[in-house]
């Protein structure tokens, strides 16, 4: 499989139904590697993927939490697929919204077989949520490889930084799982991250 390098990225759908994912498959005939991207509200997920496809809108992005209510499909590189999840943990949006949210998610955590990595977004100021920790309950319960990518460090010391990654891992109990740290704002984690995706590609593919 070729490593991505993420130079041409496009926009494939976005649908409200897991089985309504797009079914994309290499020159050889075989599937596309999946990644799905995860975090709850606000935790900068639109924003990376733009930093990551290098594009200032291709993701959209709101200042208003809850913002993306659909699972969002990217073509990467002819090589890949990223998922960009809705983020959980809105309190503001109803309990049906919720509700559907979770319906979408789970079923498509639980039976997307394209599905190989999932990129869980914390954001380094704050301590994993109990809606955090569900998701990386569920996740590992579906035996799906985590990379943990922790946003907005630019807006904490270097020493805190250490030290709230620190006490995320304890909560998690996930001293195995990879992690690295991204600021859009200060260019920081890109290459890193995309080193870390290819190699569990290269691990999972």
């Amino acid at each position: 499989m070729k490593k991505l390098v993420f130079k041409t990225i496009s926009f494939v759908k976005s649908c409200s139904n897991w089985n309504k994912s797009p079914s994309l498959k290499d020159d050889q005939g075989e599937s596309l590697f999946e990644i799905a991207v995860a975090g709850r509200s606000n935790v900068g997920k639109s924003s990376l993927l733009n930093d990551l496809f290098r594009s200032k809108n291709l993701v959209k992005t709101s200042s208003k939490p809850g913002k993306t209510r659909l699972l969002n499909f990217f073509d990467v590189d002819k090589t890949a697929v990223f998922c960009d999840l809705p983020g959980y943990g809105f309190a503001k949006v109803s309990e049906k919204m919720r509700n559907s949210w979770r319906l979408m998610i789970e079923p498509y955590l639980e039976k997307r077989e394209e599905l190989k990595l999932v990129l869980l977004l914390l954001d380094i100021r704050r301590n994993p949520s109990e809606q955090d920790l569900q998701f990386f309950e569920w996740v590992q319960y579906q035996k799906k490889p985590i990379l943990i990518v922790f946003t907005k460090v630019d807006k904490v010391k270097k020493n805190e930084k250490i030290k709230q990654m620190k006490k995320n891992i304890e909560k998690l109990n996930s001293s195995e799982i990879p992690f690295v740290y991204y600021s859009t704002t200060k260019n920081v984690g890109r290459k890193e991250l995309i080193f870390e995706i290819n190699r569990m590609i290269e691990l999972w593919g």
